[in-house]
């Protein structure tokens, strides 16, 4: 075989091959950090749904699952175990925010809202979430009762300033069910971060 015909032939295959690598698994979500890049130019709001809920991070005693994809909605079961559940928001469920949300969130103020409802199976009756910007603070934890059903749960939060202002790193967002003496799951369809603006 002669390099004109040869060269042009090994090239198509090098084009094929690659091009068949990359469609392998596209249709999965690129799991890791929650960034702003999909929201506002102005960061003004955030919103984690579907297949992005991949992103959340399980830790010992939490047990994470997402809905089928063929469902109608993709949604986030969190379950937690009895003892399980720890102050320190990277010992829960969570999210890591990336460095853009990291730096425009520091001292802004945050309204959050967090689509839920008891799971269908060991369904919890209540939850709570913390946002921590790790060394700087966290908000603390804050409680929801459930209601039956999807819900919209809202609530304003202060995120603490950054200790260092060249200082970039992930900020954490936690989400867990209410646990008592057994496990006790939630299932989450969306959450909205809204920024209004420096406290």
């Amino acid at each position: 075989m002669n390099d004109r015909v040869f060269f042009p032939l090994a090239f198509l295959v090098v084009i094929i091959m690659v091009g068949g690598a990359m469609m392998v698994d596209s249709d999965k979500p690129l799991c890791g950090p929650v960034g702003g890049a999909d929201g506002p130019e102005d960061y003004s709001q955030a919103i984690i749904d579907g297949r992005d809920l991949c992103r959340m991070e399980a830790v010992f005693g939490h047990e994470l699952s997402q809905s089928a994809p063929e469902k109608k909605k993709n949604t986030l079961r969190i379950m937690a175990e009895p003892g399980a559940l720890r102050d320190d928001v990277e010992a829960s469920a969570h999210f890591k925010l990336g460095p853009d949300l990291e730096t425009v969130y520091a001292g802004q103020t945050l309204r959050v809202t967090i689509r839920a409802r008891p799971a269908s199976e060991r369904g919890a009756m209540a939850f709570e979430f913390n946002y921590s910007t790790g060394k700087a603070g966290d908000t603390g934890w804050h409680r929801f009762d459930m209601q039956p059903g999807w819900q919209d749960y809202t609530h304003t939060i202060k995120v603490p300033k950054k200790l260092l202002e060249t200082a970039v790193a992930f900020d954490y967002f936690a989400i867990r069910p209410e646990v008592g003496g057994k496990p006790r799951a939630i299932e989450i369809e969306r959450i909205t971060f809204d920024r209004l603006g420096a406290w």
